[in-house]
């Protein structure tokens, strides 16, 4: 099976096509990126150039089954500048990467949302312009699913993380601060905080893809990987204090909470993936990954 991913150079798509690139033995990756500087050397993985243009789309999806499409830009909090940037890449590219499928034939997407589609739990309420433009595109996708037949599987995720993720997300930011002891003004920490271990992450996605593979023509559903293993923001400074033997310097409610705060994931609203469990608690990935930093000293 040949599976063209979307987002290579992302945390989650380069760990995808990471670990594809020793397992080739199932599905044949086909990674698709905006410059060669994104080219990392990884054996078994084919590499195209979106220039911008229809025709690379099209040559990029040349005997392609499934798009495994990873692709997006994030902010928590928007700025007017980054608007353009925000649909662009969640709205505009996705819809003409559908448009070259339906000219290419290929009918098979797993598209990657965000849980923040479904603000306090609820259907077409978004926690912030990210999210809103997550769900714009999924709506595109239903369009192109029911006029052209495209099988569809939409998984949204949560939060994920791993040995080798390079952003400054939460997890890390207080894994630094465990260790340079600077004080951080933080909300209330109340929220309570799901994450997925990246392992976990791709174990999904192979599920997702398989499924899709098999779906009927104009089959299209939606799932999520929660599974209730979550803490709040404070427990959560709790269990790194305890893996890292460090203090965090935190000023909980030094700040207040982002505007439409999401203080707990919407688990009423998704069906879980069918055939997907997690296998590495949110303690194990934590040690996982202080290991892996002290190790690399990162």
């Amino acid at each position: 099976m040949r599976v063209l991913v979307t987002g290579a150079s992302g945390f989650v798509g380069s760990q995808f096509i990471k670990y594809r690139s020793q397992n080739t033995d199932v599905i044949d990756v086909v990674a698709l990126v905006r410059n060669t500087e994104d080219c990392e050397d990884i054996p078994g993985t084919q590499f195209r150039i979106y220039d911008g243009s229809h025709q690379s789309l099209l040559e990029a999806l040349d005997k392609v089954d499934v798009v495994l499409h990873l692709a997006t830009y994030y902010e928590a909090e928007h700025k007017s500048e980054s608007i353009e940037r925000l649909i662009e890449s969640n709205v505009t590219f996705g819809t003409k990467l559908l448009e070259a499928m339906k000219e290419k034939g290929v009918a098979r997407i797993v598209n990657i949302g965000t849980t923040w589609q479904k603000y306090q739990d609820t259907e077409y309420n978004y926690a912030n312009l990210y999210a809103a433009t997550k769900q714009a595109f999924q709506e595109i996708l239903n369009w192109y699913s029911s006029t052209y037949n495209f099988s569809v599987l939409n998984l949204h995720l949560n939060d994920t993380y791993g040995e080798e993720d390079k952003r400054k997300k939460i997890i890390q930011l207080l894994i630094e601060l465990a260790e340079n002891s600077q004080q951080l003004a933080m909300s209330p920490g109340e929220q309570k905080f799901e994450t997925c271990h990246i392992s976990d992450v791709i174990s999904a996605l192979e599920v997702s893809i398989s499924l899709v593979s098999e779906y009927s023509a104009g089959k299209n559903e939606t799932f999520s990987i929660l599974n209730g293993d979550c803490c709040t923001l404070k427990e959560l400074a709790t269990i790194i204090e305890e893996i890292t033997n460090g203090k965090l310097n935190i000023e909980w409610g030094g700040r207040e909470y982002r505007k439409r705060e999401v203080m707990s994931p919407p688990y009423n609203s998704y069906d879980a993936l069918p055939g997907w469990n997690q296998t590495i608690s949110l303690k194990e990935g934590l040690v996982r990954m202080y290991e892996y930093k002290r190790e690399n000293n990162i």
